[in-house]
């Protein structure tokens, strides 16, 4: 690593000190103590906080100038805390489904869009796509779609029309749509604010949609993704 390609990795570095020694004060300290705990040049640190505090991971009184941990920090702590929550809530049910179906379960989550290009296709991928809107979708999808299967989704307004159709029934069927003769069903899991955060989803050989066999998954899915939205707090009108 050379000396320029380095530099943000010690700004980091020296900015997450900063903040232990915010967190560990307990209380608002200013530009000269914050000086003198780290041992830096004060504009070194006044740079640093400059940085910090335009993204929110550190606030100045404006009475005393003093400096004090951000709110962007609680936005992320609770972040990992809810993604740690519905890791520990969904083992039990999860468990319960698998052993209910006999089929492999999944928990999937959106992050920012990531991978949802090759999410199309699959049952979690529909329901986490279900929760935005047509016009996001449709920049997801600028390129032209992938066919994995003949049965894949081959166009937007037509990925658009399933997902209206997810909307109004709760669930997102997958029929050897990313795999021949794989098909899976996957329902939303919601928080306390109806927003749609996780999905539970199953996927097995199952031999037609419109089987008992599958039509018993799907009751199973929902229920176990109505279970654990009730445990992040949601509650239905």
């Amino acid at each position: 690593m050379t000396e320029k390609s380095s530099e943000p990795v010690r700004a980091i570095a020296k900015a997450c000190t900063l903040l232990d020694l915010l967190t560990e004060a307990k209380r608002p300290l200013s530009l000269g103590e914050l000086t003198q705990s780290s041992g830096w040049a004060k504009s070194t640190v006044y740079g640093l906080l400059s940085s910090m505090r335009s993204c929110g991971l550190v606030e100045q009184e404006p009475d005393s100038g003093r400096y004090t941990l951000g709110v962007r920090l609680f936005e992320y702590g609770s972040a990992v805390s809810s993604t740690r929550n519905i890791i520990a809530l969904s083992r039990e049910p999860m468990e319960r489904l698998v052993k209910a179906t006999g089929e492999s379960a999944s928990l999937s989550m959106l992050d920012r869009g990531e991978a949802l290009v090759l999410a199309f296709c699959t049952a979690q991928g529909k329901v986490l796509l279900s929760a935005l809107s047509d016009a996001a979708v449709r920049r997801i999808f600028e390129a032209q779609f992938q066919q994995f299967t003949p049965h894949s989704v081959s166009s937007a307004d037509a990925l658009l029309k399933e997902l209206e159709t997810v909307r109004k029934t709760g669930f997102a069927i997958e029929n050897g749509e990313f795999k021949i003769g794989v098909r899976g069903v996957a329902a939303p899991i919601k928080d306390h604010t109806g927003a749609i955060r996780y999905c539970v989803g199953l996927i097995g050989m199952f031999r037609r949609v419109d089987s008992d066999e599958f039509r018993a998954a799907t009751a199973e899915v929902v229920k176990t993704a109505a279970a654990l939205s009730e445990a992040l707090g949601y509650r239905e009108n």
